[in-house]
Order: structure tokens, then sequence, then C-alpha cells
């Protein structure tokens, strides 16, 4: 039997009513991987922290065991609706939370451009990458990863359990050279757990709850908590600063009901690419002309990602079922391969998504037959940051997208090791020749101790402004090549310790309270 899923409690009074509640300790706009994750962590200190989320709570019609038409994110798309919603992307992410391996943090040449070093090493922020995957319940088998970076504890939970099919690609993987690594998974699986593995995880929305998303994992233990309020349906308009403009003071809030200021010592700013450096921009001031932070240029740029293709192995004459194949991937090309010295990327499984629907044409038919008959799987090399790549501003507006740099070089080489891996198994292969994809972009507000090439410094905050932070995917100053939202959610626990000040402000024990919801 499905559990019925999280209720909202009532909404409350709208927010201009709420004249008592108009200063907090710390704002946090928009409740994705970073904002949630940082709402927890003040609340885990006992900050009073009010949450504000342009959409609202997404709910849509409970699944069977199949996983139906109607969760697909494309019938969102299709639909015209809104894509802002509690949680942000990750309702409908494959909750693939990878750490960053140790070179990423150093810089790497990559023959075609440098991925730029970070501001601090590895070991700086692998005591949050653990405390990630506590807190999003990761299953997973680090041993099984060649490049797997130093771990001071132990994944909370084992490896998922492999469909008979993807058991079975395993198998002749393996029989023919290519070692195969578990994929780590942020999922409610287990005796109590809520997850059935189903088809619909990847690009789905999960009406069980059981995809520990940034709302079930983060935002609503820490509404529980009674110091978090969460704002829904509101959009903020600016960042407030002080007559200087050397620190945050509040934001300017637009709801159904009007317009309104609300006051604290701390902003978070976690909206996204492009939400995020958008906000700043808009939030300029005599002191700060070309918008917060970007006294060096540097807002906007620096925009990186990864490069993606895709390939089709496949397994079956007769129509696939439904099955949960995201569970394994190829990681052993990552460091490069014996005649390919630089860094190349990795090789995934994707969930059942049935991509051939955002096709058109006479291309539709052939899509649907490959899917239906194919384990989907993606390759991924590292897109590179320039100066250039990322965000032209119009005034208020973004007026062109420049991609960052895709080594097409590497990406053609991992593509003909992906289809030369699964031929070796004894699998036919489709593997269409095009350019690279853009996913998992991250930058636009890149962290970093030099304002001319970065917005925030190392603890995410922004420089020349106190008190005014920024932890989402924009921060990021490069993507390596494994899924991004595990560092996002490090980032954003370890600037949460930062503003809460560890050591002045005692981790407060979190308390059961109804939660305050507005919209």
């Amino acid at each position: 039997m499905t559990p019925a899923p999280w209720e909202a409690p009532q909404a409350g009074a709208p927010f201009a009513q709420q004249a008592e509640r108009k200063t907090w300790d710390a704002i946090v706009i928009g409740s994705g991987a970073g904002g949630s994750s940082i709402a927890l962590r003040l609340a885990q200190h006992g900050v009073k922290t009010l949450v504000v989320e342009r959409g609202d709570f997404l709910k849509l019609d409970p699944p069977d065991r199949d996983a139906p038409e109607g969760r697909f994110l494309y019938d969102i798309v299709e639909a015209g609706a809104s894509l802002d919603f509690v949680g942000g992307q990750t309702k409908f992410y494959g909750a693939a939370l990878y750490r960053l391996r140790e070179r990423d943090f150093r810089g790497v040449d990559h023959g075609c451009g440098t991925s730029p070093a970070w501001p601090f090493g590895y070991d700086t922020i692998e005591p949050y990458y653990q405390q990630g995957e506590v807190l999003y319940r990761v299953h997973g088998a680090p041993v099984t990863d060649p490049t797997e970076p130093p771990r001071h504890g132990a994944l909370p939970h084992p490896a998922l359990p492999h469909d008979p099919l993807v058991a079975r690609l395993i198998a002749r993987l393996e029989r023919s050279g290519t070692k195969v690594s578990a994929v780590p998974r942020a999922i409610d699986y287990g005796p109590e757990g809520k997850c059935v593995l189903c088809a619909g995880c990847d690009s789905y929305y999960c009406a069980r709850d059981a995809k520990m998303d940034a709302e079930i994992a983060a935002l609503r233990p820490a509404l529980a908590t009674g110091h978090v309020e969460l704002l829904t349906q509101t959009e903020c308009l600016r960042v407030l600063t002080s007559p200087d403009g050397r620190r945050a003071t509040g934001v300017v809030l637009r709801d159904r009901h009007g317009v309104q200021s609300a006051y604290a010592a701390t902003v978070i700013v976690a909206a996204g690419i492009p939400g995020s450096p958008l906000l700043l921009r808009r939030s300029r001031t005599d002191q700060h002309p070309q918008g917060l932070g970007n006294a060096g240029g540097a807002l906007g740029r620096y925009m990186s990602g990864h490069s993606v293709g895709m390939v089709f192995p496949l397994v079956s004459w007769r129509k696939l079922p439904p099955i949960h194949s995201k569970t394994i991937a190829i990681n052993t090309y990552d460091d490069g391969a014996p005649d390919w010295p630089q860094p190349l990327g990795v090789i995934q499984l994707t969930g059942q998504m049935p991509f051939w629907r955002t096709a058109s044409g006479a291309y539709r038919a052939i899509a649907c037959l490959v899917g239906q008959h194919s384990l989907i799987s993606f390759y991924a090399t590292e897109a590179l940051p320039t100066a250039q790549s990322g965000l032209v501003f119009d005034g208020d507006t973004i007026a062109e997208r420049v991609d960052p740099v895709h080594n097409l070089a590497a990406f053609e080489r991992l593509r003909g090791l992906a289809v030369d891996a699964f031929r070796r198994a004894g699998y036919r292969v489709i593997a269409r020749r095009r350019p690279p994809y853009l996913w998992h972009e991250v930058g636009t507000v890149c962290l970093g101790t030099d304002p001319t090439r970065s917005v925030v410094d190392p603890d995410c905050q922004v420089h020349g402004v106190r008190g005014l932070y920024v932890v989402d995917q924009s921060v990021l100053p490069s993507a390596g090549t494994v899924n991004t939202a595990l560092t996002i959610i490090a980032l954003a626990l370890r600037a949460g310790d930062h503003i809460a000040d560890v050591a002045a402000v005692p981790a407060a024990e979190p308390v059961a309270k109804s939660p305050r919801i507005y919209t």
C-alpha cells in the first residue's frame, strides 16, 4: 500500500499581516539543495530562520508501482506549469550524491583549458560530505569505485540491489574486463523505507516521498525544529544593504498581497542559476553599481559544467519491463586511459526515462524503439570555465548565455571507450554522434579569494558585503566529472556552521513543533 504523502500544514495568515514576524536572524532565498540544507543547519544552532520560496509544494497524484505517466518532468514542462517548487530541482533529480575527487580541488590541466583550483582542499570539505551523506541517507559501496577519494567514515547504508537485467550487464562487463562501481544514491530504501525501487525515479517526482530530495531530507526536519518558517509563492526582488553598502540588512519580497520588506543580519541566497546571479545584479546600489559582489566583474562569469552524451546498449529484443536501473557506473576512465594521460570522465546508467517524448518527427519513433530495448547510459566529461563563459547582463535581464569550453577530444575519446566497453560485453550499441549537452551547470557566483575572479569568499560570503551569503550550484568554481549535488549540500552545511559560529553558539536540540508555512 502506498504511504500517504506528507501534508503541509494549513496556510497561516498572509505575510503582509505578520508584522511581528518580519525580523529574523537569517533569511534564506530558495529551498533547493543549498537553501534547505543550510536552513536545517542553522536550525540546529537555534538560529531563527525564514525560508522564502518562489514556488509552492509540488503534489501530483500518487503513483502505482510501475510509475505511470504524469510524474515525468517533461509532463510538467509540456503543460507549461512553473518549475519553481519547494525542494527545487532535487524533486526531479536522480539522487546520485558523489564526492568530488581530490584532484578537483587542486585544479587540473585538460589540454584545452584548466579546471581551476578551489581556495581550499578536499580535506576541508570532507567532514561535510560525511554529514551530507548521513542527512540524505546515501546508499553505496565506495570500495567498488577506483576513483573514490579518502573518507573518514563509511556510507550510512549499503549499495542498492541491482535489478536482474542490470546484474547481468554487470557480470558481462566485468567478465570482459570493465570494472563497475555502485552509484551512491540518496534513497529511503530498506526494511522501514518507502522506496520500492520503481522505474519512476530519475527525472521523476516521487509521490511516495522515497527519494531524499532537499524538501524531504532537510527542509521538513528544519521546519520541525520550530526555528524555521517557510514562505511560499513569494519572490525576492532584491537584497537590502546598509547605507554604506558593507552589510546585508534584509530583503524585499513580493507575494500576491503586495510588496513587503523582511529584515535579518544574515541573508543567504540559494536561488540557483540564473536566479542567484540575477538577484545580486538586481540588488545593485550606488556603492555596488554593477551588482553585489561584482566589483571585480566576476558576477555571471566562469560558468562550467558537464559535457554529456548518450549511449544505448541494447540488452533485450523484447520491450523492457519497468525497472530501477540507475545503480551502476564505470568510473575507470575518470583519471584517464592508457593512451590518454589527462582526465576523461564517467559513464553512468540513468533511470528509465521516456526521453523519446522530447523528440520530434520521424526520430521520435526511432528513439522510442531504441529506448524501450536498451539501458540508457550517459558519458560526461568536464566542461571548463573561462572569463567569458556564463551570463551577459543587460540591465536586470540576461542578454546572452555563453557556454563553457567543451573538451571535444576527451568527449569523443570517452564516447569510444563507452561503446567499446558495452560491445566487448557482447551488446549492440547505439551511440549517435552529436554535440555535447551541457548538464549540471555551476559557477556564475564562484567562490574564491580573489574578488576579480570570484564573487564569494571561501565561506560563501559575498566579497565586500558582510552577512550576505550564496549557497547553491552557482558558487562551485568547477564541476569535476561527477554529479555535483552532494558538494552543494556540503558547502551549505559548512556555511551554516560558519554563520552560526560553532564556538560561540552551541547547537540547539531539535524540538518537534508544527511548522509555520505562509502562502
